[in-house]
């Protein structure tokens, strides 16, 4: 019985429904989440504004939607919100929006009367900041490297140029992604104010900055501007100083006062500039752009340092000194710069870095030690007029190398040995590029080969004759 009811249902529906008859579908409903922005004068919204809308609709669902700013032009969309940046026109500070958003159905039929906002916006001038833990110390040599930042409320997008001034020199157009910027006096011998050369994250820019002042104080200003003409408050660095170029050899020291005069008095007969870089602060916070600016100056570098290890205060990167430095030398030796190295490594020392730019290839890792003392110092090899040096006194934990194959070993060591280590000997090698020497590496700590004095500083005279220096 039940059966039979359900099909005699079924037919009295079927005959009260006529096959021609259609359902008229109603058009979707659009609202926005605000009915109007009653903001005048300085309380304008900015450029950069959030709006959201729904819709409705009866009959069916609402698949999508569409936004136009003259109720002519539509864009489609299926989202419900989004983040604006509306255009104001050049040079004008205020400007009103018409922004309407109609719905769509799921078959195709859009609301008749789109949801409109008029909204009011005032633009707001962009501002832009020197990176203060980045912006050049007390003293500086020969190049200044900092980096900066802008922002705007209307969307950076707005920002449309940037410019940089040094002193009372002229403001130069600047590209809006240099974002690291390098300056360097287009003549590193210059004195006073001269024009200065311009890297952007290390690439040359051939444009000059005026009014740098090479051997006095510098204060450098920042300003950016925006698609309506608005300018920033200009951003102001603090004073530094920039000293120029005097000599062909410069003198790098990793090392605290008193071994830096140990050295200045050992290279008493060269003529040399100067850069301490014993504490981090006083190295450069973007070492590759910065370092290599600077030495691709000089034809030769006598750099002391030993086994610390340093920490980056810019980017909290920790290393030995010479690994700082190597992938700017390693250009440097490329350009035929000539080098001569002293330092001192402990067993521990990761010098996987420095086999690739230095001729040394690697250091024992042997437990025990090995020592130098007042009877057992360094000899030369095959060089029988280059003076043998020994220390006044016990040097523990020496780290004599092997060389690469292309080096050339100078000295060895005449080890002592405890606790059962093993290894090489050598302490000192050098390496030729086009058959001329151009690195000479020391493992040991030249300053402390002081029991004959004479002697010492005639070692580091040799070493420098063998570089041309």
């Amino acid at each position: 019985m039940k059966k039979i009811g359900f099909i005699f249902l079924l037919g009295v529906l079927l005959i009260g429904c006529d096959k021609g008859e259609k359902f008229e579908n109603n058009p979707p409903e659009t609202q926005l989440a605000f009915e109007s922005i009653n903001l005048t004068g300085e309380n304008r919204l900015n450029s950069q504004v959030r709006l959201s809308w729904f819709g409705t609709d009866v009959d069916g669902y609402v698949k999508g939607y569409e936004i136009s700013l003259n109720n002519q032009d539509w864009k489609y969309v299926t989202t419900q919100d989004s983040t604006f940046v509306f255009p104001l026109e050049q040079g004008k500070d205020t400007t009103d929006i018409d922004f309407y958003v109609r719905s769509i159905d799921d078959l195709d039929q859009k609301d008749e009367t789109p949801a409109y906002l008029r909204i009011p916006l005032k633009n707001t001038a962009p501002e832009v900041n020197f990176i203060a833990s980045t912006l050049p110390i007390d003293s500086n040599h020969l190049v200044v490297t900092f980096s900066w930042l802008a922002k705007d409320l209307d969307g950076d997008a707005s920002i449309t140029n940037a410019y940089l001034k040094a002193n009372n020199g002229d403001w130069l157009e600047i590209p809006l992604n240099a974002n690291v910027i390098s300056l360097t006096p287009e003549n590193p011998s210059a004195n006073g104010v001269t024009n200065a050369k311009i890297y952007h994250n290390g690439k040359f820019d051939p444009s000059t900055l005026s009014g740098f002042n090479i051997n006095g104080a510098n204060t450098l200003y920042l300003k950016v501007v925006d698609f309506a003409g608005a300018e920033s408050e200009p951003d102001t660095s603090n004073s530094f100083y920039v000293s120029g170029k005097k000599e062909n050899m410069l003198f790098i020291s990793g090392q605290d006062e008193a071994t830096t005069n140990k050295y200045k008095a050992l290279l008493s007969n060269s003529n040399y500039d100067f850069l301490d870089y014993s504490l981090a602060d006083k190295q450069p916070k973007f070492w590759d752009q910065t370092f290599s600016l600077i030495i691709n100056n000089y034809e030769g570098l006598f750099i002391n340092s030993d086994a610390n290890v340093f920490t980056n205060p810019y980017n909290q990167r920790s290393a030995l000194l010479l690994e700082f430095m190597a992938p700017s030398l390693q250009k440097y030796f490329n350009n035929n710069g000539k080098a001569f190295v002293t330092t001192s490594f402990t067993s521990t020392s990761d010098i996987t870095s420095l086999s690739e730019v230095f001729p040394i290839d690697s250091i024992s890792t042997s437990k025990g030690q090995a020592r130098l003392d007042q009877d057992s110092g360094i000899v030369a090899i095959n060089q029988p007029t280059w003076p043998n040096v020994n220390p006044s006194f016990l040097i523990a934990g020496v780290s004599p190398f092997h060389p690469t194959q292309d080096a050339v070993p100078l000295y060895k060591g005449q080890l002592k040995i405890g606790g059962g280590w093993v290894g090489p000997n050598v302490v000192g090698a050098k390496r030729n590029l086009g058959g001329q020497t151009s690195q000479i590496f020391f493992s040991v700590q030249l300053h402390q080969f002081d029991k004959d004095q004479t002697a010492q500083q005639q070692l580091l005279e040799n070493m420098l004759n063998e570089l041309g220096l």
